[in-house]
């Protein structure tokens, strides 16, 4: 679900920055978005059923990465309020020594 979600985020990114407006097809943007919302969702959801781990593991490094990705380029379109599992997640992973040293942005 992560990756998915990454996916379709790079995609609404690059659909946004660098296709000319003209040649923006909205029916794909609303199918990409919807795709990367419904990732969003069960990425959420299967958090919240997830115990802590006691060191940081591939989930927690993989979701503050792409989570980030998502907060600093199209924060507009995935609400962090919606996702209180992964925003958790993310600020845990965020305030990691390793992530600190090479802030995002």
């Amino acid at each position: 679900m992560i990756l998915a979600a990454c996916e379709k985020a790079v995609q609404h990114v690059y659909e946004h920055r660098l296709r000319p407006e003209e040649k923006q097809h909205q029916p794909w943007i609303a199918r990409v978005t919807g795709q990367l919302l419904a990732a969003c969702r069960e990425w959420d959801a299967r958090l919240a059923d997830r115990a802590a781990a006691a060191q940081p593991d591939q989930v927690m490094v993989t979701s503050t990465v792409v989570w980030s990705f998502i907060q600093l380029m199209i924060p507009a379109v995935v609400s962090a309020a919606a996702f209180p599992h992964i925003r958790a997640l993310a600020e845990k992973g965020e305030a990691l020594p390793a992530f600190q040293q090479y802030p995002l942005g």
